[in-house]
């Protein structure tokens, strides 16, 4: 697969930039879950 080549490629050069890019893919993810588990949390206490 030449894409994931390129962008291995790139990450190579730029870890920081890949570090960077999942650390924030992380946290939107966690932020997501936490809204989710809130709302399910308020639904139940309900």
């Amino acid at each position: 697969m030449p894409f994931l080549g390129s962008v291995y490629q790139i990450f190579g050069l730029y870890p920081e930039l890949y570090y960077g890019m999942i650390s924030a893919e992380i946290e939107e993810e966690a932020q997501k879950e936490n809204l989710e588990n809130s709302s399910a949390e308020a639904e139940v206490k309900e």
